[in-house]
């Protein structure tokens, strides 16, 4: 019992020193990233992205093991022409960033979507947007 407390400690150490704690930190890391077009209205993508990530990251509140998760949207740029949402997590003290979207509006591209993982594992993740905004593959999270 003893070793897989100091064990679990250990883990949760070494998650807070891997995990990005901005987006900043998360865009800098530069993993899973994805970056495309979107054809769509500028607004209309980022209503499409908005809700998919509601669906997908939004679980609010809930008791884990050892104390609370929680898993939310934050979201900046609203009015401008530069959107960020960010998946983030919460569990207990230790707070990170799992999935950054950055949507902006350019001359030649109503909407350039930039996606963001927290590793490379999260690539699936990151291309699934594209699909979303084409409208394919909506009750898919990852």
């Amino acid at each position: 019992m003893r070793i897989s407390l100091v064990l679990m400690s250990l883990f949760i150490f070494m998650g807070c020193a891997s995990t990005p704690h901005s987006a900043t930190e998360l865009r800098t890391a530069g993993k899973a990233k994805t970056s495309f077009c979107s054809e769509k209205a500028f607004k209309e993508t980022v209503a499409i992205i908005e809700a998919q990530l509601q669906k997908c990251f939004a679980h609010g509140e809930q008791e884990v093991f050892g104390g609370t998760s929680n898993t939310f949207i934050e979201m900046s740029g609203v009015e401008s022409k530069i959107v960020t949402m960010s998946s983030v997590a919460q569990v207990n003290w230790n707070r990170f960033y799992q999935v950054v979207v950055d949507i902006s509006a350019q001359d030649q591209c109503p909407a350039l979507v930039e996606t963001y993982g927290m590793s490379d594992s999260w690539s699936s993740t990151t291309h699934l947007v594209q699909d979303w905004i084409a409208g394919n593959n909506l009750e898919k999270c990852s």
